[in-house]
């Protein structure tokens, strides 16, 4: 009974439960358990139950412990080590100019977000003829806004709760389309986009 009761409560906290009939037999036990009495346990007892054949306790050694005084010199390492420079990715580019401008409300889990519709704009053939076409500002201000508009419409249709964000602050959606809209063309310009 205690085991229903824990796991139905639950059950419904992560999903919508629709049966009536386990909701009123979830409320009777409830009750139920009150009125019953707690349940006891019983402590374990071992003693005279362990038996110990390899424990041994023997002295080895008797005496204080002390370092020995050598003559010499630390002499430091010749070879310095140091952290190794990683090339960053697309995707740790354009967070951290978001970061920038957006005053670092960008965490890691807005990657996945940002490398969808990176691969959205990057995957655009009509986008990439008119980056390799146009001049940077007027890919900027007037080619890719309807482009990035159009990208982030169907990737907010495809999983809403992720998008969600993007579109309710405005500043966030501008400043990613900013970065997005430098770093897709500098992509396609160098021929990196497919």
């Amino acid at each position: 009974m205690r085991s229903f009761l824990r796991w139905y409560s639950y059950v419904t906290q992560v999903v919508r439960m629709f049966d009536e009939d386990t909701q009123k037999e979830y409320l009777f036990l409830s009750y139920l358990l009150g009125l019953l009495p707690a349940e006891t346990v019983d402590p374990v007892d071992l003693d005279g139950k362990l038996r110990l054949d390899y424990y041994k306790l023997q002295k080895t050694f008797e005496g204080a412990i002390q370092l020995q005084e050598l003559d010499g010199m630390y002499v430091p390492a010749k070879e310095r080590g140091g952290a190794v420079q990683y090339p960053k990715s697309t995707l740790d580019e354009i967070l951290e100019k978001l970061n920038e401008k957006y005053k670092g409300d960008f965490t890691d889990a807005d990657k996945v977000m940002l490398g969808a519709l990176h691969d959205k704009l990057i995957a655009d053939p009509k986008l990439k003829s008119s980056a390799l076409t146009t001049d940077p500002r007027i890919f900027t201000e007037s080619i890719f806004p309807s482009a990035f508009g159009t990208a982030a419409m169907e990737s907010y249709m495809e999983s809403q709760e992720s998008y969600s964000a993007l579109f309710e602050d405005q500043a966030k959606y501008n400043a990613v389309m900013s970065v997005l809209a430098g770093m897709v063309y500098r992509e396609m310009r160098s021929g990196n986009g497919q």
